[in-house]
């Protein structure tokens, strides 16, 4: 009896067991399913949301710097002469203005080099007297010049106040020319008549002697005809002579202006020079600015290769900013800047963009933007972070981190909330959207969608794979 009671209550505890078991595998095997079938939405990431807005944008660049003026834009003066200096002027740290005097050398010396040049230009002057004198010695002997060409023309012209002489030599040569032509055909005649008988020897002799009687009045008359041609030609060379000699005069006039001229003229540029070099004593700030450094002092002898003082601009509470070449453009003076300066007691302040270098820099293509509006108890060098507005644009904003670039499509998306998300699917619609400006923070579309709509604020790059599924 004993032993049956053992088996019954052996197979019940066994039916237990069984229907434990059964139990339990039904319930498991249930749950997986339901594990299985809501797989897809457990992977999908969990993703913050935030609603899209109509509104303005601000467009800002951001850029590093530092404290202070750009590199490079101090000035080292120095003296154009050598000399002793006599005194500086000014101090380290003084502001200054274009043209002020900022040190001077020992300049007596080159103010007694003025004064002799002064007295040697009122010499030269008083000599040349304005070209005046000059002036009249060369209308004189012009004029002399033009009385020795008319007597020189007169005679090579033949006018007969030159002429008288050798005219009147000539015409009596002609004349005993034609007597003597006479006497010899009346000699040939008589002697054809002496040959026919018909004229004594007498006649012939008679008319023998005057043909040598007129033959010797011939040769006279020619005589006096080359002694008049004589005096003509000594005349003409005289009056040529004549005539360069006035030259001659001219040019010793013209010669002797040109040297007082040069004489005035070369005192009057040693004055100008001897006063310049006067002037150059003085040293003066090439621009308004402040005084950065002092490298002489009264007593130190200087030359034009020492510098004696560094001017910087007066820009002491100026920022130098480095900022990508591309948006270098979109910046414009005036434009308004927030400063970040750690080390300072006001962290942030505002101040503008007062000059835009157009230079590039080729190797990290950077230009350089100057700011104003640093505190007053910065130090030259300091680090400074910048953001500069650089315009303003209206359209829907949302967040930079919520944009997309879809490495597939290579589109600009963002993934839209979706109410009623179908079973199984992520409750996010990827849609394609327009940039029309963005920082690091924001941006605004010009399309693709519309306020109020709510997106995945983060966190799009982990939605790409379940939308695209």
């Amino acid at each position: 009896m004993k032993r049956n009671r053992f088996w019954l209550s052996l197979v019940a505890i066994v039916v237990v067991a069984v229907l434990i078991v059964a139990r339990w595998l039904t319930t498991n095997h249930g749950q997986g399913d339901a594990v299985a079938k809501d797989a897809p939405s457990a992977s999908v990431p969990s993703v913050s949301l935030v609603t899209a807005r109509f509104g303005d944008f601000v467009e800002r660049v951001d850029a590093q710097g530092r404290i202070g003026p750009p590199a490079g834009s101090s000035a080292k003066l120095a003296f154009a002469q050598a000399g002793i200096v006599r005194a500086i002027d000014v101090r380290v740290g003084e502001a200054v203005h274009a043209g002020q005097a900022v040190a001077e050398l020992d300049r007596a010396a080159l103010g007694a080099a003025v004064a002799q040049a002064e007295a040697d230009t009122r010499s030269a002057n008083a000599g040349f007297s304005g070209g005046a004198v000059s002036t009249a010695t060369v209308d004189s002997a012009l004029a002399k010049l033009a009385v020795a060409q008319e007597k020189r023309g007169t005679l090579e012209r033949g006018g007969p106040a030159a002429l008288s002489s050798r005219i009147a030599a000539q015409s009596i040569a002609r004349q005993a020319t034609l007597k003597v032509n006479a006497d010899r055909a009346t000699l040939a005649r008589d002697r054809t008549l002496f040959g026919g008988g018909v004229l004594a020897a007498k006649d012939v002799d008679a008319a023998r002697a005057q043909l040598a009687s007129d033959e010797a009045d011939a040769r006279a008359a020619d005589a006096k005809v080359s002694a008049a041609n004589t005096d003509f030609s000594a005349a003409v060379a005289q009056a040529r002579a004549d005539v360069a000699s006035a030259r001659n005069d001219v040019e010793l006039a013209r010669s002797q202006r040109g040297v007082l001229g040069g004489t005035a003229a070369s005192a009057q540029a040693k004055l100008d020079a001897a006063r310049i070099a006067y002037a150059n004593g003085m040293l003066t700030a090439p621009r308004d600015g402040v005084v950065l450094a002092i490298a002489k002092h009264p007593g130190e002898s200087v030359d034009p290769t020492q510098f004696v003082l560094e001017v910087g601009p007066g820009l002491g509470r100026s920022v130098t900013l480095s900022v990508p070449a591309d948006v270098t453009r979109r910046i414009v003076v005036g434009d308004l800047a927030t400063l970040a300066i750690p080390q300072t007691k006001e962290r942030e302040t505002h101040g503008r963009v007062i000059a835009v270098v157009p230079a590039v820099d080729p190797m990290t293509q950077l230009a350089t933007v100057i700011v104003s509006g640093a505190p007053a108890d910065v130090v030259p060098g300091d680090a400074v972070t910048a953001t500069i507005v650089v315009g303003h644009a209206r359209g829907v904003i949302v967040p930079s981190t919520a944009i997309v670039q879809d490495p597939q499509t290579g589109k600009t998306v963002v993934f839209v909330r979706d109410d009623h998300p179908k079973a199984g699917e992520s409750g996010f619609t990827l849609r394609e959207v327009t940039v029309r400006a963005s920082d690091a923070t924001s941006a605004t579309l010009s399309a693709g969608l519309r306020p109020g709509e709510k997106i995945a604020a983060r966190g799009g790059y982990a939605l790409l794979a379940p939308a695209g599924g």
